[in-house]
This record gives structure tokens, C-alpha cells and sequence, in this order.
């Protein structure tokens, strides 16, 4: 590198024109940097020092300006921290006689990541110290409610700034408790919002098909497990939110310390419908593997929590809730297998029709989560259907929807009566 670009490095690039030249000589270095490692260098031990030597000569003049970056993030712990990693895997090269060629390979990308980030950093650049506080500011002012999880690729994309200063300062948010960092390593807002906390949403879907009937009152509910298919949800937030529903009298013990639904707690002044909506024209008759592509789409948008286009969403909706009409009407039709009791029978209908219901919720995320309980009653459903297909006498005029029955007996789980 030139005398001229050095000194450049040296100071802090206030001038859009430092910047240009800084830039320039940085992505000429990175180049250089790309072609220590090859096969050259792994040719003799000479090869190796030499490629190390090399790695100083491209990085050695940038250090100063790194040493500047890590003393102007004085207000960000987490900033500083990262600007002594990169600077500590530059200017520490091997001995000599400990010198190999893995660890030639090592030091080239070491040696990357620091121009490259100081590339990142040229102005104009948003301090990690501001982009925190920017992002606190959101959290005071309810952008970021209680309970919301902080996604760092959606903060970035709303403020227009790098991904890794947005990493940076959630980090630092984290130290000073302004966050809370989970052990799945994802930052969310202290406190909980009725939109946002998982237990309660469960309490209250709990809630609306206690009253609709889906769980029969003076019986047992479904096991935990069952209860955590149902309504496609993990193990805790089900049991915070069975304890609610304990303290608050839904529910009670019943013998062997099964859970039930007390017989005077539940509510019908605002009973749950008893039919569900009828499908759209276009959507009658919908065959076996469109449901189960509905199904399928509905539960990976959940699982995987993506955001589909309000769009797609209604599509899948309207999917399920056709194939849901279509499915309750045959299975009522039908001869029940000797494994199903029209109790069950109820039961199952009036959770689909209950959660048929709750899909029109205008919080967008819970729309996709209730989409995803709707679709594995619709699955339930047709599951069931193909059991009946299998007892359904013979010369019966009602078309089965599959035949290949023997697998479905494998996989129909109707609410079970099990202690919890």
C-alpha cells in the first residue's frame, strides 16, 4: 500500500473523499488477501511463512484504523468487543516453527473479516451505541411491545441498517437488562401483551372450546401431549396455561388426578357456533391431496414461524374450511368404525367448527396459529373419514375420499380420555 493511502488509514475518513480513496484501497488489499492460501502456499513450509508474511503486509497498516473503530465504540461494550477479536487475529501471527498451513488458511479469513468490517463501517455509519438506543427508543414508545420477540432481520430491514450492528446492539440491550435474551438464543421485550403471551392465548382458545362443547363438561380433558397436538403448541406455555384455567375454576382434579371441566364453570352467553361457514363454490368437491396440501402449508407456516401474504393465508383458509364442511357432512353420513363413538364424533366437530371460527382473528399472527389448529382438525377429520371408508357397507353410494385406509388406521388420534 502507497504512503498516501496509510496516512488515510490512519485517521478517522471525516471527508466523503477519504472514505472513497479508503474504500478503494481496502477492496484492492481484500483482493490481494484472496490469493494467499492456495495451492502455492501449501507447497513447503517456506510457502507458509511467506503467505503470513504477506497477511501482514495487507493488514498491518489497517490496524490503526481498527484500533480508531474500537475507541469510538466506547459507549457499546459489545462493539469493542468485537473490534478486539478481529484486531487479536491479525497481529498475532504463529511462531515460525509453529507455523502450518491450516493455520495460513485460518488467518487469510481472519484477515478478511477485519477489512471487510471496516469497509462496513466507513461513513456514512450509524454507531452500535445509537442503533441501540434508536431500537430502546421503539421499545418506550410501544413499537416493540411487551412480549414481542425482537427479530434482528426485520429490525434491520425497518431502519435500514446493517444486520450485524442491529446483533451488536441487542447484545448490548441484553447486558443492561433492556432485553431479555432466551436460551434459544432469540431477544424479546420484558413483560407480556395479550398479543404476544402464549400461555394466555391458549387459556382462552381453551376456554372457547370448553363452551362450544368440544370438551364435554364433568369428563376428562385430553393428555398433554394430545392437548399440545391439538393445538399445535409446545409443552410449557400448555401447562401455564391448564394452571390458569385451574386457579380461575374452569377446571378442577377429578379422580386419579385427571383434568376436567367443572360442570357449573362453563359460560353460554356467548355460545360457540354449531355449523360451520359455507364454503365458496369454487371450492366443493375438494379432493384428497389438496386438503392434505392445505393441511401441510398451514402447519409449516406455524412450525416454522413465517409470515405468509395475506393473500395465501386466505386461500388456505378457505381450503380448510371447505374441506372441514365437506369432511363433517360425510363423516355424520356415515357408519362409525366401532373405535369411535358419536361422542367423539361431536367432539372433534365442534372443535373444527370452534376453531373455524377463531381463524378470523385480526391480530395477524394469531390467524396463523389458529389456521394451524384448524388444520389438524381438518387432518383429524380426514382421518377419521378414511377409517369409516373402510366399515362403510358395501355397495354404498358415498365415494371414499383415498383407499388406502390401512395407513390412516395408523394415524387417526381422536381426543383421548387420559389423566394429564
Amino acid at each position: 500500500m502507497s504512503g498516501e493511502v496509510q496516512r488515510q488509514t490512519a485517521e478517522s475518513s471525516s471527508t466523503p473523499s477519504d472514505s472513497a480513496g479508503t474504500r478503494r484501497a481496502l477492496r484492492a488489499d481484500l483482493l490481494r488477501l484472496g490469493r494467499i492460501g492456495g495451492a502455492r502456499s501449501a507447497s513447503s513450509s517456506a510457502a507458509v511463512i511467506e503467505g503470513h508474511a504477506l497477511i501482514d503486509r495487507h493488514t498491518d497498516p489497517w490496524v490503526p484504523l481498527a484500533e480508531c473503530r474500537r475507541e469510538a465504540a466506547a459507549g457499546s461494550p459489545a462493539d469493542q468487543a468485537r473490534w478486539s477479536r478481529l484486531i487479536e487475529a491479525v497481529t498475532h501471527p504463529p511462531n515460525p516453527t509453529d507455523a502450518s498451513y491450516e493455520k495460513l488458511i485460518v488467518r487469510v479469513g481472519n484477515a478478511r473479516d477485519l477489512l471487510r468490517t471496516l469497509a462496513d463501517t466507513l461513513p456514512p455509519f450509524v454507531p452500535v451505541a445509537d442503533v441501540a438506543q434508536r431500537i430502546e427508543q421503539r421499545i418506550k414508545a410501544g413499537t416493540y411491545p411487551p412480549g414481542a420477540v425482537l427479530a434482528p432481520g426485520r429490525i434491520a430491514a425497518d431502519l435500514a441498517l446493517p444486520l450485524q450492528s442491529v446483533h451488536l446492539a441487542l447484545a448490548d440491550l441484553a447486558d443492561t437488562s433492556v432485553i431479555e435474551q432466551q436460551a434459544n438464543g432469540r431477544a424479546r421485550v420484558p413483560g407480556a401483551h395479550p398479543l404476544n403471551d402464549r400461555p394466555r392465548q391458549l387459556a382462552q382458545h381453551l376456554r372457547e372450546l370448553a363452551a362450544g362443547g368440544a370438551f364435554s363438561t364433568g369428563t376428562a380433558l385430553p393428555d398433554r401431549r394430545e392437548l399440545c397436538r391439538i393445538l399445535v403448541t409446545g409443552k410449557k406455555p400448555l401447562a401455564i396455561a391448564l394452571r390458569l384455567l385451574l386457579e380461575e375454576g374452569l377446571l378442577e382434579r377429578g379422580t386419579h388426578r385427571r383434568l376436567t371441566v367443572r360442570r357449573d364453570a362453563v359460560k353460554q352467553t356467548n355460545p360457540a357456533p354449531r355449523r360451520l361457514p359455507e364454503p365458496a363454490p369454487n371450492l366443493k368437491g375438494l379432493h384428497t391431496d389438496e386438503i392434505r396440501e392445505a393441511v401441510r402449508q398451514a402447519r409449516t407456516w406455524w412450525n416454522a414461524r413465517l409470515s405468509p401474504t395475506p393473500g395465501a393465508l386466505d386461500q388456505v383458509i378457505d381450503q380448510l374450511n371447505a374441506a372441514a364442511h365437506q369432511l363433517a357432512d360425510r363423516a355424520q353420513r356415515g357408519p362409525l368404525p366401532p373405535s369411535t363413538t358419536r361422542q367423539e364424533l361431536s367432539t372433534l366437530i365442534a372443535r373444527t367448527t370452534i376453531t373455524a371460527t377463531a381463524v378470523h382473528h385480526p391480530h395477524y399472527q394469531l390467524r396463523i396459529w389458529h389456521t394451524a389448529c384448524l388444520a389438524t382438525a381438518v387432518g383429524d377429520l380426514l382421518a377419521l373419514l378414511d377409517v369409516i371408508d373402510r366399515f362403510r357397507p358395501v355397495g354404498s353410494t358415498t365415494t371414499p375420499l383415498r383407499r388406502d385406509v390401512e395407513s390412516a388406521l395408523l394415524h387417526v388420534r381422536l381426543p383421548a380420555v387420559e389423566s394429564t
